[in-house]
């Protein structure tokens, strides 16, 4: 399969958010094959080996922020993590990720949007493949790291043409020169692999 098919186009290059949610809609379903199978699509593992590497306690309070189908949850959950949620805006990548039953609880939410989650409440938050084109605005980092415990982690992805647009590296020296995190890792990964695309791959500690 071609990597930069017709809904692959549609992901990346929709003007609305209503847009992307129907396009993923109408995805989820086929997601986790397009993407694992006849992609290559490696970023979940890298981003779950860092988690493992910073929080080793598997009763920690995990949000998989941006879940889609539950790629990184089931990853998780293999890992021994026994007390993970799950956030996304597509109600059907969600229902998905249900039938994985991997996950705590699953709330809909739209991450460019204030979160109706209080401060603190997680010792670590994942957000992989989420943070790039047409989909979450980088401010949305400074929301993952509210909900982020004290002493916590933010492990995350941004896809490399969307870490240049978006001067993301801006958002993230403003939130370490204001002390709210300490930058653990920034490393330049492979995103999807047919495409021949990379990512970088975060990893903030919550101050």
């Amino acid at each position: 399969m071609n990597p930069r098919s017709n809904i692959h186009e549609q992901v990346l290059t929709a003007t609305t958010t209503d847009a992307l949610m129907d396009t993923y809609g109408g995805w989820a379903e086929q997601y986790d094959h397009d993407l694992t199978k006849a992609w290559g699509y490696p970023a979940p593992e890298r981003a779950v080996q860092q988690l493992k590497r910073y929080v080793p306690d598997a009763n920690a309070t995990i949000l998989d922020a941006g879940c889609g189908t539950g790629l990184v949850g089931q990853l998780l959950r293999q890992q021994g993590f026994t007390n993970v949620n799950g956030l996304d805006f597509s109600a059907g990548m969600l229902a998905q990720a249900k039938e994985k039953q991997v996950y705590g609880t699953l709330l809909q939410a739209d991450m460019n949007q204030p979160l109706a989650i209080p401060d603190g409440a997680y010792q670590a938050v994942t957000c992989v493949g989420t943070f790039t084109s047409a989909h979450v605005k980088p401010d949305a980092l400074s929301e993952l790291v509210r909900i982020t415990c004290t002493g916590g982690f933010v492990v995350f992805t941004v896809r490399d043409t969307y870490w240049a647009e978006t001067n993301f590296d801006h958002h993230i020296m403003s939130l370490c020169q204001s002390n709210r995190v300490r930058l653990h890792e920034c490393r330049t990964e492979p995103y999807i692999q047919e495409e021949g695309s990379e990512c970088k791959l975060l990893v903030l500690e919550v101050l």
